[in-house]
């Protein structure tokens, strides 16, 4: 319940004290100016009891439990929010083909993360708002403690902010001729995100004015039945984003043999930049790889395979034309449009043994 002023409090205890009627008090404040909710406010801090004296009410605090149950759940929405958001646009960036749009990193890897922090932020946020309600069910005045409408009111100005700024984009697009499907679809995701969670809270609020009515309407007062299809709107939304964010990673059995052939990949690079630099001041190539590890300029980490320890192939092929070959666990990924900046076309390769033949001129 709001919080009640200290004089508004002392004058509605001295009245009930002295037997005044809580609708002339009521009146009484309504014609000093003070509002229907402050009035009701004041007089729903004393219950109506026999005793000649007010008794009052158990005020609603803001409690370390509240605290933390609300900060958490706020928390892990924005987490949830935000990732759902980033793998919504990267959706629309992967069916949507724009040429103007170039991605500098990888796909799998931005995917991957923003599916981990669902899948970790989903269940604990259900599991907060399961805490939160048996609360309210407990006592239906946690819902309007100071700490709850604090936080809400920050969420909506968060919102409002990001939902105006994104129309202010929006426009900005649109008069600069830039308004192209995918800009208009990611702008929609910021929109429904934003808007779903200012219209959870502000729908919240509206709680509070209704408990100020009257004391015999606290424990009828029942959420509308939208409030909990839009909450079901909101997990259904991040869930068809996690099965997204899981489709464009990939299967995740396959990622540690797929990192353990970029490995392979980067230390043939390492071994071919040796040679060149070995036979650019020894003016011949290498009799062995080992021999590139007691050569000072060849900065060469290792000449064999880290998961087989065996080496990798090299052998010679002229005075200038040398091959190199590893042993790969998959072949290298379809180019389907989730490269990223700077792959290499040369190093492609299919499972098993694979060589390269070079020429260090």
């Amino acid at each position: 319940m709001a919080s009640v002023p200290a004089s508004l409090l002392d004058f509605t205890r001295t009245c009930l004290s002295q037997g005044v009627n809580r609708i002339e008090i009521h009146q009484a404040l309504i014609d000093a100016g003070w509002t229907d909710r402050e009035a009701t406010a004041a007089l729903e801090s004393f219950a109506e009891s026999p005793l000649p004296v007010p008794v009052p009410k158990k005020r609603v605090s803001s409690g370390p439990r509240a605290a933390f149950l609300h900060l958490l759940g706020l928390f892990l929405l924005y987490m949830a929010a935000f990732s759902t958001g980033a793998i919504l646009f990267l959706a629309i960036d992967l069916f949507i083909k724009d040429p103007a749009n170039r991605i500098f990193f990888d796909l799998g890897d931005f995917a991957r993360f923003n599916a981990a922090v669902l899948i970790a932020s989903l269940p604990v946020l259900l599991l907060v708002r399961r805490a939160i309600m048996r609360d309210v069910k407990l006592n239906p005045a946690t819902r309007i403690a100071p700490v709850v409408r604090t936080l809400s009111y920050i969420t909506l100005l968060i919102t409002s902010l990001i939902m105006v700024c994104d129309m202010v984009v929006i426009l900005m697009g649109f008069l600069n001729g830039d308004l192209t499907l995918t800009f208009i679809l990611k702008s929609v995701v910021v929109l429904l995100l934003a808007g779903g969670i200012f219209l959870w809270y502000i729908s919240g609020l509206a709680f509070e004015e209704k408990m100020g009515e009257s004391r015999q309407k606290e424990t009828s007062i029942q959420d509308p039945q939208w409030r909990s299809r839009l909450a079901w709107a909101g997990f259904f939304t991040a869930s068809v984003s996690l099965t997204l964010a899981l489709w464009i990673a990939g299967n995740p059995f396959n990622q540690r043999l797929e990192r353990l052939d970029k490995q392979r990949i980067s230390d043939l690079r390492s071994l071919q930049g040796a040679i060149g630099r070995f036979h650019k001041k020894e003016k011949r190539l290498p009799d062995t790889l080992d021999e590139l590890k007691t050569y000072p300029d060849s900065y060469v980490e290792r000449t064999t395979d880290a998961v087989t320890k065996r080496p990798y192939v090299y052998k010679r092929l002229g005075n200038t034309s040398y091959r190199l070959g590893a042993v790969f666990d998959l072949s290298t990924p379809k180019d389907d449009g989730r490269g990223i900046r700077g792959k290499d076309g040369f190093y492609q390769h299919e499972a098993g043994l694979q060589t390269f033949d070079f020429n260090v001129k």
